[in-house]
């Protein structure tokens, strides 16, 4: 007991003598604690003032707390994990575009899933769709595709191997899978979130148009007036109102309208080269039309579930956004 209490009141000195005896020049204690300096001789202080010298210093004691001893960072370093698709505008990863492009490929199936559920949970959808197959039913029991077949016969193609090679060419949906790829990686690269939007949306709306006049195509096996057993609907028209309704919706009638006009050009070709009947091409473009729009809303974005779209007042003068939903 007399050994541990020596020991106590060694220690409570030697706190003593630090309190007493040292400097506040040294650095912050936050970094590292410094050795007591020794005390002044006794020829500076005189012979009654002198005091010994600490005969133990306390060795540097160094926390690495402050940001001056973050250890730097070594090596490659992962991108952290991206908001969800679902909840992004833009690249998943600003300024990489190999990132954000393996990340779009790994959310592909998602995305896609994503995006059919909201075309054929659209109501406007079902209402292009039914009038698809309405149109189709209706112009060939009327007689409509045996006047236009009756016209051709006599008249012969209207158009030359040129212009129906435009056609043929221009509405083949693999020539709008690859403009949508181009605009895709020229906008990841070039950073544009709108263009980066748009081309997402527009591969989407392709793959599940091209899906749909697929699927249809095989259900109705209708002939068409070249002997193709699958007819019904014309696969060039519907891929090419998809593109034009998506372009529309995008950027507006100023690139909207010249692709529905030659989307309606492209259907007229369909015609007069005798590789559709005119139902087949009523059709398709509804088709392609109800499509485009419900691809094209469900990737626009959204404030808790609402829609967000563009608000004038012109009784005001005021602009603004507003906040949407369809119930």
């Amino acid at each position: 007991m007399r050994q541990g209490r020596q020991l106590a009141l060694a220690g409570l000195g030697v706190f003593a003598i630090l309190l007493a005896g040292c400097g506040g020049s040294g650095p912050p204690i936050a970094y590292y604690l410094p050795a007591c300096p020794p005390a002044a001789s006794a020829e500076s202080e005189g012979p009654a003032q002198a005091r010994p010298a600490l005969a133990w210093p306390l060795p540097e004691m160094n926390l690495p707390i402050g940001p001056e001893e973050d250890a730097p960072a070594t090596g490659p370093t992962e991108p952290s994990e991206p908001v969800h698709w679902s909840k992004r505008r833009g690249p998943a990863y600003e300024g990489d575009w190999l990132h954000s492009f393996g990340r779009d490929a790994k959310e592909l199936p998602a995305t896609m899933w994503g995006d059919t559920k909201a075309t054929f949970t659209d109501p406007w959808a079902w209402v292009g769709l039914g009038l698809a197959g309405a149109s189709g039913i209706v112009l060939n029991a009327s007689g409509s595709d045996n006047r236009v077949a009756d016209h051709y016969d006599k008249h012969g193609s209207q158009l030359n191997g040129f212009w129906d090679t435009v056609g043929d060419v221009g509405g083949n949906p693999g020539t709008h899978f690859a403009f949508a790829g181009v605009m895709y990686f020229g906008s990841l690269v070039g950073e544009n979130t709108k263009a980066y939007e748009t081309s997402k949306a527009l591969l989407n709306g392709l793959a599940i148009n091209g899906l749909t006049t697929l699927a249809l195509k095989g259900i109705t096996r209708t002939r068409s007036p070249n002997g193709d057993p699958f007819g019904w609907p014309s696969g060039h028209t519907s891929s090419t109102f998809c593109l034009a309704t998506v372009m529309h919706e995008a950027y507006g009638p100023w690139v909207g309208v010249p692709l529905f006009a030659f989307a309606s050009y492209v259907g007229y070709e369909r015609i007069d080269a005798r590789n559709h009947d005119f139902s087949d091409v009523i059709s398709g473009a509804l088709i392609g039309v109800a499509i485009g729009h419900a691809v094209f809303q469900n990737h626009k974005p959204k404030v808790f579930g609402f829609e967000v779209v563009p608000w004038a007042d012109p009784a005001r003068g005021t602009l603004g956004i507003a906040l949407t939903k369809r119930f």
